[in-house]
C-alpha cells in the first residue's frame, strides 16, 4: 500500500530533476520522506514502526511481483 503512494510520488521528483541515471534510490527515499510526514494516511503509524534499513530491505530488494 505504502510502496503504490511512494511510486508516483518518485516518478515525479525523478521527472522534475530531468530524468537523471543512477538516482532511483535517491527518488524513492525523497517519495518515501513525502509520503510518511502525510499523518493523515492509514499507513502512517505502521510505516515508521521499522526502521530504515529493514523497510529498505522489504520494500525494495525483495522480488517485486508486480513489476513487468
Amino acid at each position: 500500500m505504502l510502496d503504490d503512494l511512494i511510486r508516483p510520488i518518485a516518478h515525479h521528483i525523478w521527472m522534475i530533476e530531468g530524468q537523471p541515471d543512477g538516482w532511483a534510490l535517491d527518488h524513492w527515499l525523497e517519495g518515501r520522506r513525502v509520503a510518511l510526514t502525510d499523518v493523515a494516511q492509514p499507513w502512517h503509524d505502521a510505516a515508521t514502526l521499522v526502521d530504515e534499513a529493514t523497510w529498505m530491505r522489504r520494500a525494495l530488494w525483495l522480488p517485486q511481483t508486480h513489476m513487468h
